[in-house]
Order: structure tokens, then C-alpha cells, then sequence
């Protein structure tokens, strides 16, 4: 497609249907600080639109290892007491108690390190909304210069 110097240079006409702009410098930079006004609110938009999904997934992660801590308490307050009970066949019962209560609290442990793990603070960072602003913030420095 060949192109002249006129039409590269000539202003392009608005879309069928959008109001006509202000093509002079005051019209330019009041229509640049609109854009700017939009895509600032636009940005806070995402942000909250991740802040809340981040939220969520917070809540039901919380609310399902609640859940699970309750259930396996109650399944290992019943194994405990076999446990103790078979052990105490061996060996005095005060000592398989304190046996299984070591093994169980060495697992306990274990089990809470790995959920400390998946509630971990960085996935609370919005990273697109941060990555879109770096994107923005360069574009308005590229026009404006």
C-alpha cells in the first residue's frame, strides 16, 4: 500500500459517531488529561477487581484448612486413643502416650508448615495491575516527550 507524505502527516478523521476533538495544543492536552482521568480510574478498577478475587481465594483457603484441621483433629483424637492403648501392651501407658503424642505432634507441625506455606503474603500482590501502570506510565511519558 503506498503511501504520500500528505497522508502520513495529515490528522486522522474521529470514528463515524464519535464527537469531533479539539485538534489545537489546549484541546490536545485537555483530551490527554481526560484519557489520563480514564485510564487512572480504569487501573483503580483492576485493583480492586484483584483484590477482591486474591481475597476470596484467601477466604476459602482459610475456611477449608479450618475445616480440614477440624476433621483430622477429630479422626487423630480416636487414633490416639488405639494408638495409646495397643502401644500401652508393650510398654507402660504413660510412656505410648507420650510416644504418640510425640509422632503426632511432630506431624501436626509438619502439616502446619506446608499450609504457613500456601498462605503466603506475595499472592496478594496485584501483578497485572503493577505491570499494566509500568505500561501506562511509560505511554504517558512517550506522549508528553
Amino acid at each position: 500500500m503506498a503511501e504520500t507524505m500528505s497522508d502520513r502527516t495529515r490528522p486522522m478523521a474521529p470514528p463515524v459517531g464519535a464527537p469531533a476533538r479539539d485538534v489545537s495544543v489546549p484541546g490536545l492536552i485537555k483530551s490527554l488529561a481526560d484519557d489520563v482521568t480514564h485510564l487512572f480510574s480504569q487501573e483503580v478498577a483492576l485493583a480492586k477487581s484483584e483484590l477482591r478475587s486474591a481475597v476470596a481465594d484467601l477466604k476459602a483457603g482459610v475456611l477449608s484448612l479450618a475445616i480440614g484441621l477440624g476433621i483430622l483433629f477429630a479422626g487423630f483424637m480416636v487414633l490416639l486413643g488405639a494408638a495409646v492403648a495397643g502401644l500401652s501392651l508393650v510398654v507402660e501407658t504413660w510412656l505410648a502416650a507420650l510416644i504418640v503424642g510425640g509422632v503426632v505432634a511432630i506431624i501436626g507441625l509438619i502439616l502446619l508448615m506446608k499450609a504457613k506455606k500456601s498462605l503466603n503474603p506475595e499472592a496478594m500482590v496485584p501483578n497485572r495491575t503493577i505491570e499494566s501502570l509500568k505500561r501506562d506510565e511509560e505511554m504517558v511519558r512517550r506522549t508528553v516527550s
